[in-house]
Order: C-alpha cells, then structure tokens, then sequence
C-alpha cells in the first residue's frame, strides 16, 4: 500500500512527531510511505498538485484544501484521510475579534466541512476535535500523537529524588499556552521563597509577577529534552476556548515522558491525557494551581510515584509503536 502524507508548509514542528515519526517507523518496517510538503502560494501549489503522483492512500495533514485540490486527489488516491491535528475549523479567541475575525471563522468553518465530507476517513488526537468531525464524516478514528519513548526519557538526576537538595523546578514549555494563566500561576507561588523555582523556555522572556524568581531562556535546537527533563513539575495552562480545548495534549506528554510532574488544565487534550491526582494534576482556577504545586513541592514521594505512573502511562499508550499500529490499522480497514 503506497501511502502519501501531505504536510502544510510552515508546519513541521507539529508534523516531526505527527508524521514525519510515522513515515520513518513506516519506512523502517518495509511500508512504502513519504511525506510532502504543500506549499503556500496559489501558483506553487496549483504546480504541486499538478506533479503530484498517485498513491493507494493520500493522508492530509492539518491543511484546508479547496474543491478543486480535493478533486485532484480523489484521481490520483482512491482512500483519502484527512488528519484533523488541530481545531481547523475555528480561530484562537484573539483572532476572532472585529469583523475580519469572524469572516476568517467562517471560511475556516466551512473549509473544515469540506474536509470532512470530502474524505474517507478523519483521524482526530480526541473527543473535542471527533464531536467537531461527527456531523461530517461517519468514519472517525481518535489517533494520539506518538513520542518517541526512546529520546523522551527522564533524567538521571531528578531532583525529587534527592530531598533537600535544593530548590523544586517548576517549569514552563508548551506550545500556544496561556501566558496570563501562567503569570498568575507564578505570581501566586512567589511567596514560597527560594522553595520554588521557575524555569520558562519561550520565544519571549517573562515579565510578570514574580519575575525576580524566574530563569527565562529561548528555545535552542538540541536542548528540549534536556531542559525538559531539568523540571521537577511542568505547567501546561490553556486558554479556555474552542480552539484550545480542541489542541494536542503533545506538551502534556513531553513533560510526562520525561520525568516531570505535569499540573495541566482541566480542558482539552490534557485532560485526555492526565488521570487527575495519579500521574498529575488538573487545574481549574487559580486556587488548583497553587494547590496541586505546592502540594508537589512539599511532597518528594507523591513527586516520584506520579512520575513513575506518568512514564509507564506515555510508553505503554503513547509510545510511538503503540500508536503506529493504531494508524497503520486504520489506514489498511479502507482497503
């Protein structure tokens, strides 16, 4: 079965662990199987689509096609799978406003349902994004995203290990994550002193509340394991919208393989991923926040055994051969 990936250009961050670890364990095991890069201008793609060579399967990544590179499709694969990856038919709350905004969520909208109904099967990461397809599309398959269990480790050094050894490191790095939920998480904790330390890794640095009390650093190519695994508990807060709700629990996971205690919202992909109060906590309001990290803070035990629990979680139902045989399943029931 020949099966082609087709990935939005600008998107491969998402796609290095949605489809580019697919097409390697694919390749790897005799499957023939790539991945494409679509790329964004009209003239380009419209060149792209016309080279582009049949396939038994073409499985789109995340991208909004029209009608008439769907149709180009259906000619050249007989299955066609759309990988929802996000919530694609809606905007982030901030892009929404004014009447530009709107007009953009209705184009998404309605891009999104074309999709569905133009596809054969919709893989979804969980229940937001299934009950957005559902009224589209009868075949719907919920399909984690995979990590790599083998780069995504702990550290040998965790630091609730070893109590007393000096400060708890609380850290942040997620993807589109709330920073004002985040500003009030730290500003809430400053008055635990030198017991808590906060480590932000992000494009911009902080300057919230507590800012004397944080390290901040820019992301660097080779080194997220290594500051994930410096983190004794991890903060995934999330703005409450659809589009949030609707996003990866994939931040979730990378502290969770690697050691790191996660306190997550209660919404969206991180509450699919986390069993609140055995490998993790789930967060509501401010209050949960400053309870469960405390809680972890004071408590190197509870730190160590909800880590364990969260390691065995993540390799035994998210480990990237657990998840490729659910995709490769998938894929070969359209036969």
């Amino acid at each position: 079965m020949k099966t082609v990936f087709l990935v939005p250009s600008g998107a491969r961050t998402y796609a290095a662990f949605r489809v580019d670890a697919h097409v390697a364990a694919g390749r790897a095991s005799g499957r023939d199987v790539s991945a494409l890069t679509v790329p964004a201008s009209p003239l380009a793609r419209y060149a792209f689509f016309s080279r582009l060579g049949k396939a038994d399967v073409m499985v789109i990544h995340g991208e909004l096609l029209s009608e008439y590179e769907l149709r180009t499709l259906r000619r050249l694969a007989p299955k066609i799978v759309y990988d929802v990856a996000d919530a694609a038919w809606t905007l982030p709350q901030r892009r929404m406003e004014g009447m530009l905004g709107r007009r953009r969520a209705l184009r998404a909208a309605r891009c999104f349902e074309r999709m569905c109904t133009g596809t054969d099967l919709c893989l979804v990461e969980n229940m937001v994004q299934a009950k957005a397809v559902a009224p589209f599309q009868e075949r719907v398959r919920i399909l984690p995203t995979p990590l790599d269990t083998g780069i995504y480790v702990p550290g040998t050094a965790a630091n609730g290990g070893n109590p007393g050894c000096g400060p708890v490191r609380v850290g942040w790095m997620v993807t589109g994550g709330d920073r004002q939920c985040l500003a009030d998480i730290v500003g809430g904790l400053t008055g635990q002193g030198g017991a808590i330390q906060f480590f932000i890794v992000s494009d911009e640095p902080y300057d919230g509340p507590g800012k004397d009390f944080v390290f901040w650093s820019r992301p660097e190519p080779g080194r997220e394991v290594a500051a994930l695994q410096d983190m004794d508990i991890g903060l995934a807060p999330y703005p409450d919208d659809e589009y949030s709700r609707a996003g990866s629990g994939l931040d979730t996971l990378r502290y969770m393989a690697c050691g790191a205690v996660v306190v997550a919202s209660d919404k969206g992909g991180a509450a699919e991923v986390v069993d609140h109060g055995i490998d993790g906590f789930l967060a509501r309001d401010a209050a949960d926040w400053t309870r469960h990290v405390i809680r972890l803070a004071e408590d190197a035990d509870l730190r160590r055994g909800m880590a364990e629990a969260a390691r065995h979680k993540v390799v035994g139902k998210f480990g990237l051969d657990t998840v490729s045989a659910q995709l490769w399943d998938a894929l070969e029931s359209l036969r």
